[in-house]
């Protein structure tokens, strides 16, 4: 992560207060069961001082009572378990929606470079590392506190010299963690950085399987994620080193420390019924400190982890929504760029200046890494101009709110991506309230409802996942049929039939005019039967326009325009 989160699990209280009732009951539970584990051995002791002092007359009453906090503890034990758990759980639901968001919204500016493994750890593995926090620290830590204290001053009541001595052993055991507190962060960070990559290798590795199986480089790649994975084996090695410092050091303290308080407690005046009682309220005051000292122990890789989960949650937008929007309801479709510069590290867009009417379609064309996608880009407003504006109706799409936006401006992407659903599925991302008539129609216009009726299940049948179990030209179908439904009325074409024969790309194009009514269209493309169906022709070229015109103008009076033809293999004969 490059954004630096300060103080990682103290951002993580207010989602624990988001639910005070439950937050509550967490507490009380926590309380209610240091205190049982303490008061048990306590009565136990004294029951035992008081049969060896042979002063009969109350133990009935002391076996009532231990009999009842031993039930208590096994009760306060299940109920803090089920209460705390199951409240982190609904927790990692919530922070799990919050990454979501973040994606959504830096989506796609801020994820370039991103690899996909790695946000899925996040999602994944670093959410799930949180739940000890969620689950283990409210509860233990406040019921740690008071009943140690408590505890703490029961003791001073008998023997003031055993509670200093006390005293004194809870402060060593608790400063064990804390003093190591930074080396454990930095550990769980390299710990979390390491399996981090081992998630986004692994998942290059699976997603381009067949590309290293044809080059005969899977092996190697493997021998990669074995790397990758020998590493994230020596972080958690010297993770475990620490984590092993501390128990052991705190073992000893806690062994040496009860032998001093023994000692202490036998020289001391305390009579013989209650110095059994205070030497195992000693003992009991220390273990809920005892059990905090191993929850802090795994801390350093629960911060990493939280940390890791903050930065996505607080990605910024990368376009900002406009303060007061206005209205797309009423827009003109008609799109027009204006002197637009863009870029991402370098200059792409150098002053580009277009228009495109309402009902018009217009074929943006142009060597490859002229900025034909990055129009697109801009017209969607993945990202804002550096400079000038694109319009569409005459309103700037920075003053759009982007929900209006959207519905404004459809796009079909040269790479398809489909979810592991059903067809009909994917093509009702476009509306997810469309009828299954209005499904077919559409597929009927981008020519994909032939193919989908020849599948065993039909509408039902499952795309796989990224749509893996359907052919190139299969999936754009899907995809044209999915921006259709959207009923935008502008349209952007990516590349979006380089997959389809001759054949189905005329009649995706004779579908798509016979309905075209007002819709603007932007299409971008390379095939000359695409460019000569368009009504003009954007050329573009070092990111400016350079031609402008049908593309029998531009064949007959341009010859970069023949240039750029000939250089994309159309052969001259057919212009």
């Amino acid at each position: 992560m490059t954004t630096r989160i300060e103080r990682p699990l103290w951002r993580l209280l207010p989602y624990m207060a988001s639910r005070p009732v439950v937050f509550g009951l967490v507490i009380v539970s926590g309380l209610l069961y240091y205190a049982t584990i303490v008061v048990l051995p306590a009565l136990t002791a004294y029951l035992f001082g008081t049969l060896v002092t042979e002063r009969a007359g109350a133990e009935g009453a002391l076996v009532t009572a231990i009999v009842v906090a031993v039930a208590v503890v096994g009760l306060a034990q299940w109920w803090q378990a089920s209460i705390g758990h199951d409240w982190a759980y609904r927790l990692l639901k919530v922070l799990r929606l919050r990454i979501v968001d973040g994606i959504a919204r830096a989506t796609p500016g801020r994820l370039l470079g991103r690899r996909t493994g790695e946000l899925a750890e996040i999602a994944k593995n670093d959410v799930s590392a949180t739940e000890l926090f969620f689950a283990h620290t409210a509860g233990d830590y406040v019921g740690a506190i008071v009943v140690s204290v408590g505890a703490l001053s029961a003791v001073a009541v008998l023997s003031p010299l055993c509670a200093l001595v006390l005293a004194v052993l809870m402060v060593l055991v608790a400063v064990v963690p804390a003093g190591l507190a930074r080396r454990a962060g930095q550990q769980g960070q390299a710990v979390r950085a390491a399996s981090g990559a081992v998630a986004a290798e692994t998942m290059d590795v699976i997603q381009g399987i067949r590309e290293l199986a044809l080059a005969g480089r899977d092996r190697d790649y493997a021998d990669r994620v074995l790397a990758r994975g020998d590493a994230l084996d020596a972080q958690h090695r010297r993770y475990a080193r620490r984590a092993g410092a501390e128990l052991v050091t705190t073992e000893l303290l806690l062994g040496l420390g009860l032998l001093v308080l023994a000692t202490v407690a036998s020289a001391s005046e305390v009579s013989a019924q209650w110095l059994p009682v205070v030497i195992v309220l000693g003992t009991s005051a220390l273990a809920p400190i005892a059990i905090v000292s191993a929850t802090a122990r795994t801390l350093g890789d629960v911060r990493a982890a939280a940390a890791r989960v903050l930065a996505v949650i607080d990605y910024p937008a990368h376009v900002a929504e406009p303060a007061s929007p206005s209205q797309a309801g009423r827009l003109i479709p008609d799109v027009e760029f204006t002197d637009v510069r863009f870029g991402y590290s370098s200059e792409v867009l150098s002053g580009v200046s277009f228009r495109i009417e309402q009902g018009e379609t217009v074929a943006l064309v142009g060597r490859s890494g002229a900025g034909k996608t990055t129009c697109a880009h801009l017209l969607l407003r993945f990202w804002d101009v550096n400079d000038g504006a694109v319009r569409i109706g005459g309103v700037d799409v920075r003053d759009l709110a982007t929900e209006d936006l959207r519905r404004t401006v459809s796009l079909v992407p040269q790479d398809v991506f489909l979810f592991d659903e059903s067809i009909a599925g994917n093509i009702r991302l476009g509306r997810p309230d469309a009828t299954d008539a209005e499904v077919v129609e559409v597929a009927q216009l981008a020519g994909a409802h032939e193919f989908i009726q020849a599948l065993p299940e039909g509408y039902d049948t499952n795309c796989g996942e990224r749509g893996a179990s359907l052919s190139g030209g299969q999936r754009q179908r899907i995809a044209i049929a999915r921006a259709l439904l959207t009923r935008a009325p502008v349209l952007v074409m990516d590349e979006a039939v380089s997959s389809l024969d001759t054949e189905s790309e005329r009649a995706l194009h004779e579908s798509l005019e016979a309905t075209r009514g007002s819709r603007t269209t932007l299409v971008i493309a390379h095939r000359l039967s695409t460019i000569r169906r368009a009504d003009r022709v954007v050329v573009l070229d070092g990111g400016t326009v350079v031609a402008q015109g049908t593309h029998e103008e531009l064949a007959a009076a341009d010859a970069g325009y023949r240039d750029l033809l000939a250089r994309q293999h159309i052969d001259d004969r057919e212009w």
